[in-house]
């Protein structure tokens, strides 16, 4: 493309009946100064065209970037919701499972405990059976040892050594079941029930009164009033309390 200059200073031949020289040089200035006009318009809207490619360019790399950051930023966030689905899901079956297991294991004591319960109100009820036979045989001892001081006097007291010694029995046994119940725990309880009881009857039934030797003064006896012994209150083991 000529620029301004070059056609200002294009020079033309001379030639046999050519052109009007003072007209082509007129034309030429008034030619020079459009063209010259046009041609800083040209070079001014290049630049601008220029400038305007590198912003588009710019922009252009701008917009990638920021798709690329968004569709990153968007998979970390699928990633993350993904993720906290799964943490969710995995505590609720591990809270699930703990739960049910810890219920299990509570209806499952609760049922021991009942089965314990029952057993022992059923041990204690028998225990208390045999406690008022017990205590129902030795009061019917004790009367017919009264009616026979009463018919037959004698110069000691059968009836009082009788209970007396029936008490300190029964306090030994007392003080060595409890010996028993600590050192020996695993003994079943029916067991320790006979063996008290069995060992109460021997004893009820070896203690009677002796004969009054006939050379002693009926005057010299004084008799005392039947003692009574309560059982009811006994406590026989740790684990019962009979009321």
């Amino acid at each position: 493309m000529l620029t301004p200059q070059e056609v200002s200073e294009h020079a033309f031949t001379k030639a046999f009946n050519g052109y009007n020289m003072s007209m082509v040089d007129e034309f030429l200035d008034i030619l020079t100064a459009d063209y010259t006009t046009l041609y800083k318009e040209n070079a001014t809207l290049k630049a601008k065209m220029k400038v305007l490619v590198e912003k588009v360019e710019e922009y252009r790399s701008t917009e990638d970037a920021m798709r690329k950051a968004l569709m990153t930023a968007q998979k970390m966030a699928d990633d993350l919701v993904a993720e906290a689905e799964s943490k969710r899901n995995q505590l609720m079956q591990n809270a699930e499972a703990d739960a049910k297991a810890r219920m299990a294991e509570l209806q499952q004591a609760i049922r021991d405990e009942q089965m314990r319960l029952a057993a022992a109100q059923q041990s204690t009820a028998a225990y208390v059976g045999k406690l008022k036979e017990l205590h129902q045989h030795e009061m019917d001892f004790l009367s017919g040892l009264s009616k026979l001081t009463a018919a037959a006097p004698v110069s000691i007291d059968p009836v009082g050594d009788t209970a007396r010694d029936i008490e300190e029995n029964v306090e030994r046994i007392i003080q060595k079941e409890q010996e028993e119940d600590t050192t020996d725990l695993s003994a079943p309880e029916g067991a320790k029930e006979s063996s008290l009881y069995d060992e109460l009857m021997e004893l009820s039934g070896r203690k009677a009164p002796a004969a009054a030797p006939a050379e002693e003064d009926e005057d010299d006896v004084v008799e005392e009033p039947t003692r009574r012994i309560d059982f009811d209150n006994l406590q026989f083991g740790k684990d019962y309390e009979i009321r």
